[in-house]
């Protein structure tokens, strides 16, 4: 989420407020209002209704990040060993206090289980990591109108989706290749001599199937298959 202005162009400083639905709600400090960290809307309080604009969060690896911007400034957390934690394993516990927060779940797929969650304005749609390795990790779909290709990125098997026209694209080593000759590569789209494609992306998470439905609603969420 962008932070928003008020009229005289102030920005809003936010701050962790607590838990719904097993998320963290977000508040800011000038006004109090409460909001929802995946639509960047308003929940309570003076800007209720109101919504922030969106961007993508992308998930990368530091090559990924340099090949998108050679100048991009890398931050270090300074926090040294770490457990290593297993995202995919869809048996995950959800701490206590995440879990009493929860509403009415939607059990078409496990709570736990990890996908990338794609949406607009009317369409929410959740494609299991399961589903994208069954389908040899890379799906041709349609999605507002448009060809939609989702993958798992053959290195740091993250998800990713681009509005993309092409039939069909298979992992080849660290690419993907699609059927004309261009190739995702590092997380951008190169055509056949190798230049930089500036392709549109949809909103897209890479998040827990319980994180994507419960912020989107059942009724409106679809799950691919």
């Amino acid at each position: 989420m962008i932070p928003p202005q008020d009229e005289n162009g102030k920005m809003y400083d936010f701050v962790n407020s607590g838990l719904y639905d097993a998320l963290f709600v977000m508040e800011d400090k000038q006004t109090l209002t409460l909001w929802n960290h995946f639509t960047g809307e308003g929940m309570y309080g003076p800007h209720a209704g109101d919504r922030m604009p969106l961007d993508n969060l992308y998930q990368m690896s530091v090559t990924q990040a340099l090949a998108m911007d050679s100048s991009m400034l890398i931050a270090l957390s300074g926090h040294e060993g770490m457990p290593a934690r297993n995202l995919e394993d869809s048996e995950a516990e959800l701490m206590e206090m995440f879990s009493v927060t929860l509403g009415s779940e939607d059990d078409r797929r496990s709570r736990m289980e990890m996908g990338l969650g794609v949406w607009n304005e009317g369409t929410y749609r959740f494609y299991p990591i399961e589903v994208l390795r069954e389908n040899n990790r890379v799906v041709i779909d349609e999605f507002d109108g448009k060809s939609l290709l989702v993958y798992l990125d053959p290195v740091i098997s993250v998800p990713g989706a681009f509005f993309i026209d092409t039939d069909a694209g298979q992992i080849d080593g660290r690419n993907v290749v699609l059927t004309d000759g261009r190739i995702i590569k590092d997380g951008l789209v190169y055509d056949g001599s190798g230049m930089s494609l500036d392709v549109e992306k949809p909103f897209q998470v890479y998040t827990r199937w319980y994180g994507f439905v419960m912020s989107f609603g059942s009724q409106n969420t679809e799950v691919y298959e």
